[in-house]
């Protein structure tokens, strides 16, 4: 057995003879205790996390203490920005006893809601009550009506060295200047006493979006596009074989945090929200005393309704340009903003969540590193986006250009971000994971960018782990590994209870390191825009099953054809169909049920076919005449309908896998049905032919827009003839379709929003 000696304010020595963090001893035992041990006068604390223990009296606009701490914790959103908060409504004071740290500072935002900008401002302080006597020590007036700058939250500290010792009363107060019964006029964000000598836990998972893995120094690459990334590697361990678990954006940055595969924690699409009930990796940490931040460049994950922000003290959604959101948010930015969190956390156990997106179409990498490879962009040939920028075969070449400039200038920030870690002295005792979400093609398959296959090109990504001091630095594993281990493996290194299978996906990645682990096969799935395609990978071999907008099947050897260039289907029929069983396993029923109704008379002999499997079929309102039949394994539904004047006749049902399309033909009294006989959503609107693909939630192909505002409520003024529309279950939410959503879509390039804007 392994005896270990734990000195908490520094090491731990195993038997073995290595040293190692103490981090996952300080979680375990409760960390703030611990840490009280390493800081005289006190330990760091969350006023957040410690209102109930701390605050012994409050008042909000004439709300009592009881109110205030229902109200305690809350997340608001200011400018895309979410912090965890306690109200301040005016007239408010907030009084703790606390024990001040040596060397301590009160960290803090003040913020006023959007909806509240139109009124006149909230005057902040900071007091200190001691020995009887009460001294104001900073204090702002709030005012977005007259000040731009404060229509977001304002970040300040205030220095409380010299009031270090026991039974320090800390009072947060705000005055206002008109109606004083507003509960949600104001708010503190994110308080917190910091010390700067405690050597708390610090786990850093800095992701970049759209990254190949074969376009960075660390797995191969010709060009120097990742000096830094190659230099930090060096320190780390490098996972030669990680696959992704999607191959856009949102399911996978979803599997990251939940440790799920797409087909569980169905944010899988566009419109899908993370589901609240899914506990993430930000909740677990937050739950065991760790500070939570997340610094995010794409609008997909950061958007209001999205629910990424579940779990997190911080949340913070970039702008681009004129502060606004854009599909151009530079690294930089977003790497002085995760430095700020770090600074403002110093002292506490700290979990941080770094998004950038450089590579991410559209490829405009800044000065110098737009001319650092060639062929260079021309005016006339702007290597852009490829979706408009590729009209000769040497604009490919320009393209990956830029694309790999991009990679350079956000590698650049990385090393700045590495290089501030240090001189921090946080480096060395952090737990850092690199990678990517997932990568872009360039013509590997006959397409540009990404969210369209589960070819290696997309799911193969750079994933590179620093341990604590540096503990197996510079080596390489050739096992696969998964998106989904990342979870599970911060909570080991972090000494907290890891979920087994099948709660969560993911393994952790220790034991790979060590040698000896099993390698699970790694499932990859999309469900993006029109395009459906599961996959399960080995280290040796691939199987693919596509439903839209092919229907077929592949399988790779990848010894003998790493670049999936020819599929051996026919050749490997056995081994295809054992995976085949795996990857079907893994499907899971779309949550959005499909809706048919025929109303208003006539006679009905309809055919729904789909290329994955109907499920869940549920007739309503049918008599003796009508009739429904599941036929081709699954693969069609027969129907035969027969309202009558006021007697419609319903069937509802369900899709497996998610985003399969579903296309329907028949006749209406005995005639091939036509456009007119059918309408479509809240709209009521007719299919453009027949036969025809049934509504769904996300818009389909790079420039088709969405056709239907509103696909989850029946055609208006119930019409006569087949109604078709959407239902979900009471749990689902999606996100609306307004204005500002398709706005953001728009400028990431994922719809074309020509006709709404």
């Amino acid at each position: 057995m392994l005896q270990v000696t734990f000195s908490p304010c520094g090491r731990e020595r195993g038997r073995e003879g290595h040293l190692r963090s103490s981090t996952s001893i300080l979680a375990a035992a409760g960390l703030l205790a611990v840490l009280a041990a390493c800081a005289p006068g006190g330990p760091p604390v969350d006023l957040v996390e410690a209102a109930r223990e701390k605050m012994g009296d409050g008042s909000v606009a004439g709300r009592d203490r009881g109110w205030v701490m229902g109200q305690t914790g809350k997340q608001i959103r200011i400018n895309d920005l979410v912090r965890r908060t306690l109200p301040a409504s005016p007239p408010a004071r907030l009084i703790f006893t606390v024990d001040v740290p040596r060397g301590a500072r009160l960290s803090f935002a003040c913020g006023i809601p959007p909806e509240r900008h139109d009124q006149p401002g909230v005057e902040f302080a900071v007091k200190v009550l001691r020995r009887g006597k009460e001294e104001t020590l900073w204090t702002m007036l709030l005012d977005p009506l007259q000040q731009k700058e404060h229509r977001r939250w304002v970040p300040a500290e205030v220095d409380l060295s010299r009031y270090a010792g026991r039974d320090v009363q800390l009072i947060l107060e705000t005055h206002g200047f008109d109606r004083e019964d507003d509960p949600r006029r104001a708010f503190w964000g994110t308080p917190a006493i910091l010390t700067p000598d405690v050597k708390a836990p610090l786990v850093i998972v800095y992701l970049v979006d759209t990254l190949r893995a074969d376009h960075t120094q660390p797995y191969g690459y010709g060009r120097d596009t990742t000096p830094e990334l190659a230099k930090f590697a060096g320190d780390a361990v490098v996972f030669e074989q990680a696959i992704a678990q999607a191959s856009w954006t949102k399911p996978s940055v979803a599997s990251l945090f939940t440790s799920l595969l797409p087909g569980k924690h169905r944010a899988v699409q566009l419109r899908d929200t993370l589901d609240s009930g899914h506990v993430t990796l930000a909740e677990m940490l937050q739950a065991k005393g760790f500070a939570t931040g997340a610094v995010i460049a794409n609008s997909v994950i950061y958007s209001a309704g999205s629910n990424f922000e579940q779990g997190f003290d911080l949340f913070a959604g970039m702008h681009g340009a004129g502060n606004k959101v854009s599909k151009v948010v530079e690294a930089a930015p977003v790497v002085d903003e995760a430095l700020s969190w770090l600074d403002e956390r110093r002292g506490l156990p700290t979990f941080l969540y770094v998004h950038t997106m450089d590579p991410h179409v559209p490829y405009t990498p800044p000065e110098p590193f737009n001319m650092k490879y060639e062929p260079h962009p021309t005016p006339d040939h702007p290597a852009v986006d490829p979706r408009g920028d590729y009209k000769e075969p040497a604009d490919l070449d320009r393209l990956v250009a830029q694309y790999d400039g991009e990679i350079a200038y956000g590698d650049r920030e990385f090393g700045r971000f590495v290089a501030e870690l240090k001189r921090r002295g946080l480096y060395d005792r952090a737990l850092m994971v690199f990678l990517g979400d997932h990568g872009e093609e360039f013509l590997d398959h006959g397409q540009f960018t990404h969210g369209k296959t589960v070819f290696d090109e997309l799911i193969h990504i750079p994933m590179i782990v620093k341990f604590p001091d540096r503990r197996g630095g510079g080596q390489r594993v050739k096992q696969q590994v998964q998106e989904v281990d990342v979870l599970p493996t911060v909570l080991q290194e972090m000494g907290l209870p890891v979920p087994h299978p099948p709660a969560i996906a993911g393994h952790p990645l220790q034991p790979v390191v060590a040698g000896g682990a099993p390698e699970p096969p790694a499932v990859s799935e999309i469900s993006h825009r029109g395009y459906v395609a599961h996959g399960m990978r080995t280290s040796r071999d691939k199987y693919v099953q596509r439903f839209s907008p092919e229907e077929d099947e592949l399988y790779f050897d990848l010894k003998q054809d790493p670049k999936e260039k020819a599929s051996k289907l026919a050749e490997n029929r056995e081994r295809a169909d054992t995976l085949k069983a795996a990857v079907e396993a893994a499907m899971v029923a779309d949550p959005f049920r499909h809706n048919l109704r025929a109303e208003g008379g006539g006679q009905y002999e309809l055919k729904l076919r789909t290329g994955g499997w109907i499920e869940g079929v549920e007739p309503k309102g049918f008599g003796a005449e009508d009739h429904y039949e599941i036929q081709g394994n699954g693969r069609k539904l027969a129907l035969r309908l027969r309202p009558g004047s006021g007697h419609p006749r319903e069937v509802a049902f369900s899709i497996r896998p998610m985003g399969a399309p579903v296309y329907l033909e028949g006749t209406r009294d005995g005639r091939p049905l036509r456009p007119a006989d059918v309408t479509i959503a809240e709209e009521a609107e007719h299919p453009p032919e027949v036969p025809f693909r049934l509504p769904e939630v996300d818009p389909r192909g790079d420039t088709d827009e969405e056709r239907f505002d509103n696909v989850f409520a029946p055609p208006r003024g119930n019409p006569a003839g087949l109604q078709l529309w959407l239902t979900m279950a009471a749990s689902r939410k999606v996100l609306a379709m307004d204005k500002e959503t398709r706005e953001r879509l728009c400028a990431l390039g994922y719809i074309n929003c020509g006709r709404h804007q």
